[in-house]
């Protein structure tokens, strides 16, 4: 008798909630049908990740340069946002074969060394930008183009301050001037917002 009652609850709560089920459909089918092709989208957002993450590969070399691959979305009246966390801190691992500490030369050189790879990657980011950026069409002009990349956090390890996230933004008209030459690459480095914290 209880599981008959049971069942019956069941029953109506799934009904109850299956009925709003095609209301939420149909609403987000609306929205995305509107005057955007979200499909067209993913795809050059797509492109655009790979492009960012081959770039980083191939400019840093060593054990696991990408710990988060490039991921891409649009934001409706913002623009495309683009996050990746990197691993620019190269130091000598400490293992069972090898328990010696860190020398204060050896975390000053990794330490140094990784700041100097900050800088590299925001140049390197900001020409990719500007190469690349344009291609993602759904994107108005007067939108932004960010880039977000959260550093591993070597703090414990460095002993001393580093930055967890750079972020790197422009209008997509920028990076449009800069494709179709009507900027330098210094130009539109002005052009670009950079927090870094």
């Amino acid at each position: 008798m209880i599981q008959n009652k049971l069942g019956s609850v069941f029953l109506v709560i799934c009904m109850l909630s299956g009925s709003g089920i095609p209301q939420v459909r149909g609403a987000g089918t609306a929205s995305i049908n509107g005057s955007f092709d979200y499909s067209g989208l993913k795809k050059e957002l797509t492109v655009f990740q790979g492009v960012v993450d081959t770039t980083v590969r191939q400019l840093f070399q060593g054990p696991f340069p990408i710990l988060g691959s490039t991921k891409g979305t649009y934001l409706p009246e913002y623009g495309a946002v683009f996050n990746l966390e990197v691993n620019l801190y190269q130091i000598r691992h400490i293992s069972p074969f090898d328990l010696r500490p860190h020398t204060n030369q050896e975390l000053n050189d990794a330490y140094n060394a990784m700041l100097k790879r900050v800088d590299t990657l925001k140049g390197a980011l900001i020409k990719v930008m500007g190469e690349h950026g344009p291609s993602v069409q759904q994107v108005k002009a007067e939108d932004n183009f960010t880039l977000v990349v959260h550093l591993f956090n070597v703090e414990d390890e460095a002993k001393r301050p580093c930055p967890s996230q750079i972020i790197l933004k422009a209008k997509k008209s920028a990076l449009s001037d800069y494709r179709e030459n009507k900027l330098s690459l210094a130009e539109l480095t002005k052009k670009v917002e950079i927090v870094q914290f």
